[in-house]
């Protein structure tokens, strides 16, 4: 048995397993190994992630799990579930459905001598060879949720995602500086030639993966500047005078993490990843900080105020932001005319589907004369239009509903946790970050960021309940870190004799 120490600094710890401890730092490898080779794309890659998060799985069946838990689980066994089924209709010769098979497998055994047994999926094996991505979102989303009920493994899965994005920033920035047409100095670029994309090909994924990176920074220097906030009035004065030196520093740390980070977004030149980006962190500062503000117009105030701040980064650092969104507007040119098309194909298979990874064989033959010839359209650029015309209503539909339902469950933890408010939070954030990008983007399409998005919605998930005292969460409510909003003195009640979450 390992002791772990929690991270609120107390005496109290949790007994793990050594098996549990090994398996979460494999887990936060993956999680932060992930965006490296190029974003995980292809085959490679996602097959050696699922083996060592296969692995990881393993290791965590020791962990008791609470009833909330395994209602999650259920919901996510119930949606894998539908997804095999989609699976294996789409690709089966004599659907259960009865659905009719795609009606281009007879005009091509028309036109060739060999006999082509119909599918449902305009190419039989490639909805098997795409699930790649799901199966290992599954697998991180589903330890995420075991071991993101222990709080001191919630928040080192946070820094996790938080180093990694801070090292593969300042490693992207250098290497741009030196040779801005190649990844690391290492992989020739194929577009994008002028922005940062670094550790991935596509510089909206890169965009949106840095300013998730950049709330999380942002989030661990609210929560220090709450734990130190005077218990009496307060003024950036009596604020300054509590901080002590080792508190400076850390404070310190963070805003380089986010600055850093922040940096990075922008020189990557993506319009959707900035402006989301800046819209979630100017959100979740407002939320953290929603009862040190007045009650009939302070969420107002701080929502403009923090909007004001985004505006004035994206001046600082964003010019290239500023002026893509000066020269193209807020949309290129194409994009609605691919979702037009996207939604016809929805139409002629609603509930099946195409096929799971067969939009760039589909689409040509929806492809209207108003987009332009130049380029490949491999993607809807809709992540969510994509999985209906791949996957079928049903599916699209379901997983809609299951995300929305873990939406309201991590506003439910935001607004009654009184510790470790930040990670349901940075959960709800990031992750409704990315939902939101893909409506324009298909960020989540990408396994090196969709694995750490997985991550962050499993662990805000299992701490958006209160844990039971000598469960697997590491002590109840009572040891909190920080309590958001209320008028606690940590040094006074530590020179008491308690710890500063009992004063709640």
């Amino acid at each position: 048995m390992t002791r772990l120490r929690l991270a609120s600094g107390s005496g109290e710890a949790t007994a793990l397993p050594w098996p549990v401890r090994w398996s979460s730092w494999l887990f936060c490898a993956v999680v932060a190994l992930a965006p490296l080779p190029l974003g995980s794309i292809g085959a490679v890659a996602p097959a050696i992630w699922s083996i060592l998060l296969g692995i990881a799985l393993l290791g965590v069946l020791p962990m008791r799990l609470r009833g909330s838990q395994l209602a999650i689980l259920a919901v996510t066994a119930l949606l894998t579930a539908l997804a095999m089924l989609v699976l294996r209709e789409q690709s089966a010769l004599r659907p259960w459905s009865g659905v009719a098979p795609n009606a281009l497998w007879a005009q091509a055994g028309k036109l060739l001598p060999a006999e082509l047994p119909p599918a449902v999926s305009i190419a039989r094996s490639q909805p098997f060879y795409s699930i790649g991505v799901g199966i290992v979102c599954l697998l991180s989303f589903a330890i995420g949720v075991v071991l993101g009920a222990n709080r001191g493994l919630a928040r080192g899965l946070l820094r996790a995602v938080a180093a990694a994005g801070l090292v593969y920033a300042i490693c992207g920035i250098v290497t741009f500086a030196i040779d801005p047409t190649r990844i690391y100095l290492l992989h020739e670029k194929q577009a994008h030639l002028a922005w940062l994309t670094s550790p991935f090909v596509n510089r909206n994924t890169a965009g949106i993966y840095y300013g998730c990176c950049a709330l999380i920074w942002l989030l661990f220097g609210c929560e220090l500047i709450e734990r130190h906030w005077p218990s009496r009035r307060a003024s950036l004065s009596r604020l300054l005078a509590r901080l002590d030196m080792p508190a400076r520093r850390r404070l310190a740390g963070h805003a380089f993490g986010w600055l850093t980070c922040l940096l990075a977004m922008f020189l990557t030149g993506s319009r959707g990843g900035a402006g989301i980006s800046l819209l979630a962190a100017v959100a979740a500062a407002a939320i953290f900080f929603r009862n040190r503000v007045p009650r009939r117009y302070g969420m107002i105030v701080a929502l403009g105020v923090g909007s004001l701040v985004a505006l004035a980064l994206l001046q600082l650092l964003g010019g290239g932001v500023g002026a893509r969104f000066s020269t193209m507007g807020l949309s290129d040119e194409g994009r609605f005319s691919t979702y037009r098309a996207t939604l016809r194909m929805i139409w002629d298979h609603p509930w099946l589907g195409d096929g799971f990874g067969t939009f760039e064989w589909v689409y040509p033959a929806y492809r209207t004369d108003d987009i332009s010839l130049r380029g490949t359209w491999n993607r809807a650029h809709n992540s969510w239009l994509e999985l209906a015309s791949d996957g079928g209503m049903l599916m699209a539909g379901a997983t809609m509903i299951a995300l929305l339902a873990a939406f309201g469950v991590l506003a439910h933890g935001v607004r009654t946790r009184h510790r470790d408010v930040i990670v349901p939070l940075a959960a709800l954030c990031a992750s409704g970050a990315g939902a939101l990008h893909s409506m324009i983007d298909f960020s989540l399409q990408i396994t090196g960021y969709a694995v750490v998005i997985a991550a962050l919605l499993g662990a805000g998930l299992s701490q958006s309940f209160r844990s039971g005292r000598g469960g697997s969460g590491g002590g109840s409510d009572r040891d909190a870190h920080v309590t958001v909003g209320r008028q606690v003195n940590v040094d006074l009640a530590r020179r008491s004799g308690g710890a500063a979450g009992e004063a709640i």
